[in-house]
Formats: structure tokens, sequence, C-alpha cells
């Protein structure tokens, strides 16, 4: 299905505009999609084909009146396609309503002038407002423009590679990470080390934390409103004694106890890193020591044992100072694993497997 955009304007003549050009341009063209314009002016009434009057109640400038601009809204075919108000009190374009917009079949899009519409109009045929940033400009037009614009670059076939818009801004609910390209130094300024090391393991988590930082520093709302925003894995893990277990994973592994219920539960963070602690039942310890020992690759460990890793630098500086407290887990030495990182693992006084993590 086409998907088919109508535009109802006073300035008919501003489109497709930059929409002729480029992807969208092209994807005309071809068809992808199509556009009408509906001239306002057309319904408008008297000798000037008036299409507003003044606002009732009094005030500053003109009303766009709503039997004439329900009159073409009615002159296009009736279908489920959105109805679309561009205005400055609407609700703002997110990428999310954009890709909405991009199933569907179409939308008309009614561009507002003036002081604004006759709110009988917008509730009678069931206008929804967007707005594309807390501004104001000289009509709904250039408006359109943008969000079409975001829509149309969505649909299918329309850019290239379909991977491409999968890691944009506003996607995943982040804003994107740096870009680096050719020459490898330009005035003094070298692209990042990590993006030419060949380990895209590495790559994709250097990526992840940019995309963070930025939209912590510019966008915070973003992460503040993002849907199921997932910002850090904390792991609970069984101690048989609560108040030895704070003392090893403190003194042993360098951890700082931030939180101490003697009931039970403890809270245990170094650097980005935060464990939680929880006294298990002595009915649980009983479950866990029946197990029979569980072989996986070049770890050992006993059944219902629960592990964790944990990323680091310097993995094997660590390892040598954990060789000197001899707690390294004996299948879990240090070594190079085959999905790019280097680690080793040790075991805790109750069974646990920690496995510190580098990235090659």
């Amino acid at each position: 299905m086409t998907f088919h955009a109508s535009i109802i304007t006073l300035y008919p003549e501003m489109f497709p505009g930059p929409l002729g050009m480029s992807l969208a341009g092209n994807a005309l063209e071809r068809r992808d999609w199509n556009l009408e314009t509906v001239n306002l002016r057309e319904f408008g009434e008297g000798r000037h084909n008036r299409v507003d009057d003044t606002p009732a109640g009094g005030g500053a400038g003109m009303v766009l009146r709503a039997d004439i601009l329900a009159s073409a809204i009615d002159s296009l075919d009736e279908d489920d396609r959105p109805r679309l108000l561009m205005s400055p009190r609407g609700k703002p374009l997110t990428q999310e309503r954009a890709r909405e917009l991009a199933h569907g079949d179409g939308a008309v899009i009614v561009c507002g002038r003036f002081e604004g519409v006759d709110q009988r109009v917008i509730e009678g045929r069931n206008l929804e407002e967007i707005c594309i940033g807390d501004y104001i400009l000289s009509g709904g037009e250039p408006a359109a423009l943008v969000l079409l614009d975001a829509v149309v670059r969505l649909l299918p076939g329309v850019m290239g590679n379909e991977t491409s818009g999968v890691n944009e801004s506003f996607e995943n609910g982040l804003l994107e990470h740096p870009h680096y390209t050719r020459p490898q130094k330009w005035e003094d300024h070298s692209i990042p080390d990590v993006l030419t090391g060949g380990n895209h393991g590495k790559i994709a988590e250097w990526r992840h934390e940019q995309s963070e930082k930025l939209t912590e520093e510019r966008r915070p709302d973003l992460i503040k409103n993002r849907p199921g925003n997932a910002t850090k894995i904390m792991p609970a893990i069984p101690v048989r004694d609560l108040k030895e277990g704070v003392g090893f994973y403190c003194d042993t592994l360098g951890f700082k106890c931030v939180y101490l219920d003697e009931g039970g539960y403890a809270v245990l963070q170094l650097d980005a890193v935060e464990l939680h602690l929880w006294l298990a039942s002595d009915e649980s310890w009983k479950d866990r020591e029946s197990g029979k020992p569980i072989e996986s690759g070049a770890e050992s460990f006993l059944a219902g044992t629960h592990s964790c890793r944990i990323v680091v630098t310097g993995v094997e500086a660590l390892y040598s100072k954990m060789q000197q407290l001899e707690c390294i887990h004996p299948n879990a030495k240090l070594g190079k694993r085959e999905w790019g990182s280097t680690e080793f693992g040790i075991l805790d006084p109750y069974g646990n497997l920690v496995i510190f993590h580098e990235w090659l």
C-alpha cells in the first residue's frame, strides 16, 4: 500500500518543496509515497475567498473558520487515515509517532495559519494536534514538511540500507553516538583508538556509553521518560553469613558497603558496579549443596550457583592480585575468550562465581 499524504494549506506551492529532492524525492518518483495538496482558499467565502474571521471574545489576530476548514477536509475521500493539525500546542512529534505513521496508509495534514483554528472543527473532525518544537512558525507548512520527512524516510525501500535508522537518535531513547571517518588525523585530532581496533564488541560498548553520556548532558528528559528504561544491572547474590559475605567482597575485592540490614541484606559498590547480598535460608542451601557439578566450557560450578560478570580495566593486574589471595576458580583462570575478552573468575565463600571481564 502506497503512503498517501493529503495537505490542506493556503500555500500549496510550498509542496513538495525539499521533499522533492534526495531520498524523499526519489521515493516520490518511484511512487513509494504520493502527495496531494488541497488549497484551502478554494473553500473560502466572498469575493476574496475569506477563510478566517475575528476571534470570539475579542483579541488579536484571526482564526480559521470551522465551516471552511471542515469543507476542505470533507472534500477528501473518506478513509481511516489519521487527521493531523500542525499546531504549537500539540503533542510533540516523536520518532515513535513517526514510525507509527510510516506503518499506516498515510495522513491528512492540516496546516494552521493566523492565530489558530476554531476548536469546533478540531473536535468535530477529530484532528490530532502535533507540534515539532517549542517555538512559533508563520504557519503549519514548514512543520508539515518536517513531519513528512521524518515519516517518508522510514517507509520500506526509502533508505538504501534497512538497518540505517536502527541506531539513530531517539530510536532507542538515546541520542546517537559521535561519528568519525577519514582522515585518521585532522588538525591534531585523531579518531578514537577504540573505533580502529577491530573489536566490534568493544566498539558497540563505546558507542552505547557515548550515547548515554550525550543524552544525560543534553537531553536528560529522554532518559527520565524512556519507557522501560533500563540503566543498570544490579546482581543479587545469596550468602550464608551476611557479615562474612560483606567482609569478603569489601576486604578481598575492594567493594564498599553502602547499606547494611543485619536482618539479611547489604548493598555494595565499587566504582560504577553495585552488588546486592541477601541472606539465603538454610533450606535453599540444602538445595544448592545437593547439586552435581556442571561443566560449561572453561568454567565449572555447582548446580544452582549464582554468577555475575564485572567489566573492568587492567584485568591482568587484578588477576595477579587475586592470585595472591588464592580465590581464583580452578577452571576459570585468566585467558582470552572467543567472544573477544580476557577474563578470569573467582568463587566467593558460598560458591558464587564472579567473572572479571575486559574487552580485548
